[in-house]
């Protein structure tokens, strides 16, 4: 489990410190911060898959990520963004900064480059005897299976993480594992559901035992929960969101399509007839549910375009899941975090960005 998150100078973020529960929900206001903070973490499990450079040019790039507002370091100290986590069994941290300087020209002047990145091993603090992983621009010192310190004596990119570089993972095991977890957190944050998305569309599926981040896998998923996960639960949380209609995945030719129906109704609808909540609610739901559950999951706002009615199912789907997995929440609806309030406790963080930086206004 993630015990703490600490993320510097990102965004909206100059400092943030936040331990963790086993649900988390973070609320407030529109514009506030709490995306950045859910970017943030995913930009750590994004360094563990190798895709670091890629997803920080997705947000926009180094300039327009790093923080903008107010220093409060010293004059002359470089600007770095700091993300780091500290779960039961390590302790991983990453320095982002710009390019030292080149004595000739390039086009690449403002490229994310690895400043710093280190792992500690155990939950007994930053010890010097617990540090597995130690790199500091493109040199890297690893201790291997035999507890030996070696020197990464391989090429390393500066603007990957040295998770990208990894090949020798039985040589390495403990910064194996470290990499293992953490690009296998998942993240949802909005799913396309537009008249020529292709949730709407019948798609070739295969076994699915977790839905894509874009859920463009929804039948497949959909379907391998029905045959090897919590069918139950699946079909009793879509009846408390719409009691008067049943869904089913259709095969046609390894052609997999979601189907509803609907009393009233004498033939079955199809996804692309479906309003845009009801397929929102279908990806959480199958999201959620997967029957191989993430130790992690981060879901952004999700109650966004679903009608009030579907706000407690909602929130059992929530309570439910975290059962299995630690769930990390934003949201700026108080009547979802009053509905899951009645099923359990959890850790809630409300922030505040009255200044330009995002601040925990209060915490329970």
């Amino acid at each position: 489990m993630i015990n703490r998150i600490q993320i510097q100078n990102f965004r909206s973020v100059r400092n943030i410190d936040i331990e963790l529960g086993k649900l988390n929900v973070v609320f407030g206001s529109n514009g506030c911060g709490k995306s950045n903070i859910y970017k943030g973490i995913q930009l750590l499990s994004a360094a563990a898959d190798g895709q670091f450079s890629t997803h920080l040019s997705d947000e926009g790039g180094l300039e327009n990520v790093m923080w903008s507002g107010e220093s409060r370091v010293t004059v002359g100290q470089p600007r770095r963004i700091v993300l780091s986590c500290q779960t039961d069994d390590f302790d991983y941290e990453m320095q982002i900064g710009f390019p030292d300087k080149l004595p000739y020209p390039t086009h690449f002047s403002l490229d994310p480059v690895f400043k710093e990145e280190n792992i500690w091993i155990g939950n007994s603090g930053r010890r010097p005897s617990s540090n597995v992983l130690h790199r500091k621009n493109s040199a890297a010192f690893l201790v291997d299976i035999d507890g030996h310190k070696n020197a990464y004596t391989d090429a390393v990119y500066e603007n990957e993480s040295i998770f990208g570089h990894f090949g020798e993972p039985h040589k390495y095991p403990e910064i194996s594992q470290v990499r293992e977890t953490m690009r296998k957190w998942r993240f949802y944050h909005e799913f396309d559901v537009s008249k020529t998305s292709a949730l709407r569309t019948a798609n070739v599926g295969h076994r699915s035992p977790a839905l894509f981040s874009d859920g463009t896998n929804l039948a497949a998923a959909f379907q391998t929960i029905i045959e090897i996960g919590d069918s139950e639960l699946l079909t009793e949380i879509l009846a408390d969101a719409f009691p008067e209609c049943s869904f089913y995945c259709e095969n046609e030719n390894s052609l997999f399509a979601m189907k509803m129906r609907r009393k009233g109704v004498s033939r079955p609808l199809l996804a692309s007839e479906m309003s845009d909540g009801t397929l929102r609610f279908l990806c959480l739901a199958v999201a959620l549910l997967s029957p191989r559950p993430p130790s992690f999951f981060a879901l952004n706002e999700p109650e966004n375009s679903l009608h009030p009615l579907l706000l407690p199912a909602l929130a059992k789907l929530i309570v439910e899941s975290s059962r299995y997995s630690q769930i990390w929440l934003t949201s700026h609806s108080p009547d979802l975090a009053e509905l899951i309030a009645d099923h359990t406790s959890f850790q809630l963080y409300e922030l505040d960005n009255g200044t330009g930086e995002t601040m925990i206004k209060h915490r329970r």
